[in-house]
């Protein structure tokens, strides 16, 4: 407890939290939830710079006493975990952490048919795959086999007898599932008075079970029936009379990304397909898609009233073009900056580019609305040079203002650090694009030229 900074816990039996963040229920399921120690600050902006600005002073906090973390203590958890797995023959075991953003589930697939067998084969394949893939973490399914159930089935000796199997159900359940006798008051209200077998548990018992006849005469219930034992899901989830099971896992994004590792499976989901099993994805990649979708509808409408603005502003649509064209080389910036930082391209720094697309043009308005009606280089230079300082002072505080977001983002502040790698990098490339491409495209169109112009002899 101790080693791993956990400041309490608790446990639920019959239900666990699944990866999508819903509960699933089932008699051999158990959930165990841990609360850790706060984490120590993890660098100088943490430990010196936000203790001033919320006023608190405390630049050693002593309720702040974690080392590491909590990735690192659910490696740690995984590893142990591991060995107790194989201990005790656990058919699953996963460690989640909270996560923030409306992804809760790195990689979902659903798989539908009406085969409960090759649905089981199909899992297995999945959860073959994924394990052989390095990043990938937690690897569970929705597969809940429930207990062994008994059916009985009249055989020909019982028949010649004039059994019945809805006579020896109601006769067995007298005994083995309980009676209501009589009803009484107490102090909590009516209470109900019932009688069970007091060895209805053993199947010794019910296979012995003596059945009465009308002649007086009784004979044991294996000698009537045939027991058929069952074994089913414990839960079936149908969509349009299909079953429907699901596989589910996370990703190390250090390492790789749920899109990568869908590529990777991307041979043993066409294999599922053929053999007559639909397949869904969902997770990560069901979001990404459906803001991809939305971010498409958003680009193409800002770039429309960017154009619009820019119209209003300069009398000339080659003006405006000249300006939309920094957006693009721009984004070159953005690449370059998650790069560095070792940061995977996501929906969040693509909504980054989207804003950085609205940040990158005000320098370029700038810029262009000084040297508009320049015509000789000697003015083109002065004007040009007017608006290199504002620029650069713009940039950089813009660009200090988000680095604590980009260099030193810790708990739910990690899912805004894309954007703000997008908007800073960006922003960086974005200003050298608007000091030397922009006013170069516009020599270039306008014919500026530091060459003196030559006069012709009469």
């Amino acid at each position: 407890k101790d080693a791993l900074s956990i400041r309490s816990s608790s446990a639920l039996s019959g239900v666990r939290r699944n990866l999508a963040n819903r509960w699933d229920r089932g008699s051999n399921l158990i959930y165990i939830s841990l609360e850790l120690e706060e984490q120590v600050p993890q660098n100088w902006v943490n430990r010196y710079i936000n203790p001033i600005l919320n006023f608190s002073f405390e630049f050693n906090d002593p309720k702040k006493t974690r080392g590491i973390s909590s990735r690192a203590i659910a490696k740690q958890l995984r590893a142990m975990m591991a060995q107790l797995q194989e201990e005790y023959h656990l058919d699953e075991l996963a460690v989640m952490e909270k996560k923030a953003g409306i992804i809760k589930t790195d990689i979902e697939i659903n798989l539908i048919s009406k085969d409960s067998e090759q649905i089981q084969k199909a899992i297995t394949k999945l959860e073959s795959g994924l394990k052989e893939i390095s990043g990938v973490e937690d690897i569970i399914n929705n597969v809940r086999i429930g207990k062994q159930e008994y059916k009985i089935k009249v055989n020909n000796y019982g028949e010649q007898l004039g059994l019945s199997e809805a006579n020896l159900a109601r006769m067995l359940s007298a005994y083995f599932l309980g009676n209501r006798k009589a009803q009484t008051f107490g102090q909590d209200g009516v209470v109900d008075i019932t009688t069970e077998f007091e060895q209805k548990d053993s199947i010794m018992t019910l296979k012995a079970f003596e059945v009465p006849l009308d002649d007086g005469r009784s004979v044991q219930l294996r000698d009537v029936v045939d027991f058929v034992i069952v074994q089913d899901y414990e839960l079936i989830e149908k969509n349009d009379g299909d079953i429907v099971k699901k596989v589910s896992a996370n990703v190390d994004k250090k390492l790789i990304t749920a899109g990568e590792v869908l590529e990777r499976l991307e041979p043993i989901i066409t294999m599922i397909e053929d053999d007559g099993i639909v397949v869904q994805v969902l997770g990560e990649k069901e979001k990404n898609q459906q803001l991809k979708n939305d971010m498409q509808t958003a680009t193409i409408f800002a770039l429309f009233l960017i154009m619009i603005l820019l119209l209003l502003i300069f009398p000339k649509i080659k003006y405006a073009l000249m300006i939309i064209s920094v957006i693009p080389l721009s984004i070159f910036g953005a690449f370059v900056g998650h790069l560095l930082m070792g940061i995977n391209l996501t929906m969040p720094s693509v909504i980054g580019i989207l804003g950085l697309a609205g940040v990158v043009i005000n320098d370029g308005i700038i810029m262009l609305d000084f040297l508009h009606g320049t015509h000789d280089a000697k003015t083109f230079y002065y004007r040009a040079s007017l608006r290199l300082r504002p620029i650069i002072i713009t940039t950089i505080t813009t660009f200090v203002g988000l680095s604590t977001l980009m260099f030193f983002a810790t708990g739910q502040a990690v899912i805004m650090q894309p954007i703000a790698i997008s908007l800073g990098f960006g922003l960086i490339w974005g200003t050298v694009t608007n000091l030397f491409y922009l006013p170069t495209l516009y020599a270039m169109v306008n014919k500026i030229s530091d060459a003196p112009a030559v006069k012709s002899k009469m």
